[in-house]
């Protein structure tokens, strides 16, 4: 027969195993929780939503990075220092009408697939990157029969600066030239347009000013930054921060001739945080009179009622570059051309699943453009007040 003493010895072991067994169920049913929850979907109901949900698979489209990649500083820099895809882009330069020059990159070693009816992507990346960092989609979106083609920023993506400016984050006026040139020289394709980062508040900016005349069908953001203003208008946060505005500043001495009648340079480069990097630079290049006339102008959300086409965004909600308290829920929840997916990790621009494979945003992105087309194409258009109507 046991003692007294072995027994309670026997029940303090067996406590103590039991505890470490149920913490250790505890993390690892945490850890698959969080690496298997499904994205969260924000969404207005209506007939083209309830496409997109099923075509898309939204309702059980997982993002499950391994363990080694699910952190979000992870998951940016390797979206950064990645190989790029074997593209070769042949460069265009596009006069605009103030004599400044802008650059499009097209894509010529991937032959895309041949479809009946082609379309056009456009792809627009962040303020501080070029053709190269979107070589992945490049790739990925010929074999899904698209004709890229990617938007190089004034003075920005190795492009030349011919006029004493550069282009604020939400002045869309190149970018309607360079729309309406390609639109011209392809009048029988579809356009569609994907963007990155700081590019995505170039697009929007584009959608909401030009409205139903913007000849873009469909839209994708990764990443975006909607209150450009509390973004940037604040003090810097992390190094993220600083490699960005260093970026900045070394496009700026890129073109230091060019500019130094309008902007003075060393104070710009001085500047450490970017509302006075931007009052010094920007502002003053745009003639505005104060930094709040200046965000007014180039907030992305500023004509968001005016947006008539499907816009898909795509936001992490541990992106080191923007809170998840900068997302404006709203917007989705009110507006049915707006839907949002909203995942638990990607980082900023990242979404890497394995090292092999393309982005998770960008396959979701070209399967939402897909999906929309195949909506429009059966004769039904939406509106920004969620009316449905036949254009049969």
């Amino acid at each position: 027969m046991l003692s007294l003493n072995a027994i309670l010895g026997l029940s303090f072991l067996m406590a103590v195993f039991g505890s470490i067994l149920l913490s250790l169920l505890i993390c690892v049913q945490d850890f698959f929780k969080t690496r298997f929850s499904l994205p969260k979907l924000y969404y207005r109901d209506c007939t083209l939503t309830s496409h997109l949900l099923k075509k898309c698979r939204l309702r059980e489209r997982l993002f499950c990075p391994p363990f080694w990649l699910s952190n979000s500083h992870v998951q940016t820099i390797l979206s950064a220092i990645l190989p790029s895809a074997d593209v070769t882009f042949d460069r265009e330069y596009l006069q605009m009408r103030d004599k400044g020059v802008i650059a499009l990159d097209w894509v010529v070693s991937v032959q895309p697939i041949i479809k009946k009816k082609r379309t056009i992507l456009l792809i627009i990346p962040a303020i501080t990157s070029d053709a190269v960092s979107a070589s992945a989609l490049c790739h990925l979106a010929a074999q899904r029969g698209f004709k890229s083609v990617v938007f190089n920023r004034r003075g920005h993506g190795g492009s030349v600066l011919t006029t004493p400016k550069l282009q604020s984050s939400g002045d869309p006026v190149d970018l309607r030239q360079a729309v309406k040139y390609i639109r011209l020289k392809f009048p029988k394709f579809k356009l569609a347009a994907v963007a990155y980062g700081t590019g995505c508040g170039l697009l929007i900016s584009y959608l909401g000013e030009f409205g139903s005349s913007s000849l873009i069908s469909v839209g994708a953001c990764v990443s975006p930054c909607y209150e450009a203003s509390e973004r940037f208008s604040n003090s810097m946060h992390s190094i993220y921060d600083y490699l960005f505005l260093f970026k900045l500043k070394t496009v700026l001495c890129s073109h230091a001739t060019a500019l130094s009648q309008v902007v003075d340079l060393n104070k710009a480069l001085q500047a450490w945080n970017f509302h006075t990097y931007e009052e010094l630079v920007y502002c003053k290049m745009y003639g505005f009179e104060s930094m709040e006339e200046f965000w007014e102008r180039n907030n992305p959300i500023r004509d968001v009622d005016d947006i008539s086409v499907p816009v898909l965004c795509i936001n992490s909600l541990d992106d080191p570059f923007y809170a998840e308290s900068g997302i404006p829920y709203d917007i989705f929840k009110y507006y049915p051309n707006f839907l949002l997916v909203a995942t638990d990790r990607g980082g900023h621009c990242g979404f890497v699943e394995n090292l092999s494979s393309q982005s998770w945003a960008d396959k979701l992105s070209l399967d939402y453009i897909d999906a929309v087309f195949e909506f429009t194409t059966k004769g039904y258009t939406v509106n920004n007040r969620g009316k449905v109507r036949s254009t049969i």
